[in-house]
C-alpha cells in the first residue's frame, strides 16, 4: 500500500525527497563538460569533495566529486594526457571548476577558529594571511571553468594511499618518501600546499622534483595552458580569455554526479546485472568494453546471487522516480538496483593482483551501518577511530569477504539509504546476501583483474523490466 505524505514514515520521506533532488539538481551550462567523458584515462582524485584539503571538509557546493571544465580546455587537457603517455607519464587532476559558494567557503574558513588540518597544508602559515600571500583569492578563475590544478604520474611514483580522517597528519613540504602518497610523482611538495616551494620555479626543491614541474608545465603550456608562479599544480586554459566565444563568467552551479546517460559515455567497462523481477534474489552478470560508440561483451556470461529480498532502487548515479517501485532502505535485504561508480578492492591478504586501489583488511577494520554515525557506510579501521556507533559489519568475520569490491551505492552517505554494498565471494550458488552481490571466487578474482579505474568502470543493475525500459534513455548495451 502507498503511504500518504502525512504517514510516511520519516526514512522514507527524505530517500523519496533524495531522488526528487537528484531527478531536479541545476545541470551544468552546455559549455562544460565532465572531464571523463573526454579523456577517461585522466585521473581524479578531486580534494575538496572531501575533507583532505586545508579546511578539513568538502567545500559547499561539491556534492560529487567530479571534474567539470569548459569542452574547450577539456579537449586540451586531453591532448596534454595524449602527448605525456608517448613518454610513459599521465595526469591527475585534483580540482577544476569551483563553484563560487566554494571560494565563499574557503572565505570563511580563513577568518573562522580553528585548524584542523594546518599540520599538514599550512604549518608556517596563519591562515589570516591566506589572502595576503596569494594562496586563496576572493574570485576565483577556477570559477570561470577554464582553471586546473594537477599533478603529474608516472612508472617510479609512489602507490596512492587510501585517506580517511583519522590519517596523520604529515607535513606537506617533507621529503617525498614521507608526505601525504598521491600517487604522483616527487613534485617537491604536496597539493594544496602553503608554502614557498609550491613557487613554480623555487630553489628549495630537489633536481628531481624541479624536472617533474618543468615536464608538466612544458606539456601544458604547449596546448595552450599558462601556470600560476605560486602553485606549481595550477593552471588556467589561456584560450579562454581570448575571445573563443566560450562564456567566462564566474559561476555557482553546484558540482553533482553526471546523469547516467553522460557517465555511460565515459566509461569504458560495464558489468550489467539483471534479475527476474524485483523479487528474485539470482541474477546473471555481463562484462562489456568500449569499442568506439558501443560496447562488446567481453567473456561469458555468469551467476550471480543478490539480496534475499531481491532488488530495489538504490542511490547511484540514476535519476529515477521509484513510483511503486521498491526503494532500498537500511536492513531490507536487498541489492540496490541503478548505476553505481565501482570503489577499492578489499581482502585477506595484504596485496592483490588488481589495477583497483586495494584495501588490505584487519581484524579491526569495520563498515558502519549505523546510520546515526558520521562514519556511516565507510570502512574504518576500528581500533584507531573514536567509535559513534553500535552497529559495524566485522569485515574479516566474513568468509565471502575474502576478496571484494565496494559498490558505490549511497556515497555519499543519506541517513538509513542502505550501506555496506559490496561484490564479494558468495557461500554458496544458492545463499542469498543481505543485499550485497555474491559470485563464485574464479569470477571475482576475474574482476579484480578486469577492472581498470583508469576506464571509469560502473556497475548497471537492476530487474530484466526496468533494463528494457531505461536502456535505450540511458544508452545501455543490449543483453
Amino acid at each position: 500500500m502507498r503511504l500518504s505524505s502525512r504517514t510516511a514514515r520519516p526514512w522514507l520521506r527524505s530517500l523519496l525527497l533524495c531522488f526528487a533532488a537528484t531527478a531536479s539538481a541545476e545541470p551544468p551550462p552546455e559549455h562544460m563538460v565532465y572531464l571523463r567523458t573526454i579523456d577517461p584515462t585522466i585521473e581524479q582524485d578531486i580534494r575538496y569533495a572531501s575533507a583532505h584539503n586545508f579546511t578539513g571538509h568538502p567545500l559547499d557546493g561539491y556534492a560529487a566529486a567530479e571534474c567539470l571544465l569548459t569542452r574547450e580546455a577539456a579537449n586540451a587537457l586531453a591532448r596534454v594526457q595524449a602527448s605525456l603517455r608517448t613518454q610513459g607519464y599521465g595526469l591527475k587532476v585534483f580540482d577544476c571548476y569551483r563553484p563560487a559558494r566554494a571560494v565563499a567557503d574557503m572565505g570563511r574558513f580563513a577568518t573562522q577558529p580553528g585548524d584542523p588540518r594546518k599540520a599538514e597544508f599550512y604549518p608556517r602559515v596563519d591562515k589570516q594571511d591566506f589572502w595576503r600571500l596569494g594562496y586563496v583569492a576572493r574570485v576565483s578563475n577556477h570559477s570561470r571553468g577554464s582553471t586546473v590544478d594537477l599533478t603529474l604520474t608516472g612508472p617510479k611514483a609512489l602507490p596512492a594511499a587510501t585517506w580517511s580522517a583519522d590519517a596523520g597528519q604529515v607535513d606537506c613540504t617533507a621529503p617525498y618518501a614521507r608526505r601525504w602518497h598521491d600517487g604522483a610523482l616527487d613534485m617537491g611538495t604536496g597539493f594544496d600546499c602553503f608554502d614557498e616551494r609550491t613557487h613554480t620555479d623555487s630553489p628549495l626543491i630537489n633536481s628531481t622534483a624541479r624536472d617533474h614541474r618543468r615536464l608538466l608545465s612544458q606539456a601544458m603550456e604547449k596546448q595552450g595552458f599558462t601556470g600560476y608562479s605560486k602553485e606549481w599544480w595550477h593552471f588556467t586554459y589561456s584560450a579562454a580569455t581570448q575571445g573563443t566565444g566560450t562564456p567566462n563568467d564566474v559561476m555557482d552551479f553546484p558540482i553533482t554526479s553526471p546523469d547516467t546517460g553522460t557517465a555511460l559515455a565515459g566509461s569504458q567497462q560495464l558489468i550489467v546485472v539483471t534479475s527476474k523481477d524485483w523479487n528474485d534474489s539470482r541474477g546473471t552478470a555481463q562484462r562489456y568494453t568500449r569499442e568506439g560508440q558501443r560496447f562488446r561483451k567481453d567473456g561469458e556470461a555468469f551467476a550471480v546471487i543478490l539480496g534475499k529480498n531481491g532488488m530495489a532502487w538504490g542511490k547511484g548515479l540514476n535519476s529515477v522516480e521509484p513510483g511503486d517501485d521498491p526503494v532500498k532502505r537500511e536492513g531490507d535485504g536487498k541489492a540496490p538496483a541503478g548505476v553505481f561508480k565501482l570503489g577499492t578492492a578489499f581482502g585477506y591478504d595484504a596485496t592483490a593482483a588488481t589495477p583497483l586501489p586495494y584495501l588490505a583488511l584487519t581484524p579491526s577494520t569495520e563498515c558502519v551501518d549505523d546510520s546515526r554515525s558520521a562514519r556511516y557506510n565507510e570502512l574504518v579501521d576500528g581500533a584507531k577511530t573514536a567509535k559513534d556507533w553500535t552497529s559495524s559489519e566485522q569485515m574479516r568475520n566474513e568468509p565471502g569477504y575474502r576478496q571484494g569490491i565496494v559498490i558505490e551505492h549511497n556515497t555519499p552517505a543519506t541517513p538509513a539509504a542502505g550501506s555496506c554494498i559490496f561484490f564479494h565471494i558468495w557461500r554458496s550458488p544458492t545463499s542469498p546476501t543481505a543485499g550485497c552481490t555474491a559470485m563464485d571466487q574464479a569470477n571475482i578474482a576475474r574482476l579484480l583483474e578486469w577492472l581498470d579505474p583508469r576506464r571509469a568502470p560502473l556497475l548497471v543493475q537492476m530487474p530484466e523490466a526496468q533494463y528494457a525500459q531505461w536502456r535505450e534513455r540511458w544508452n545501455l548495451p543490449p543483453r
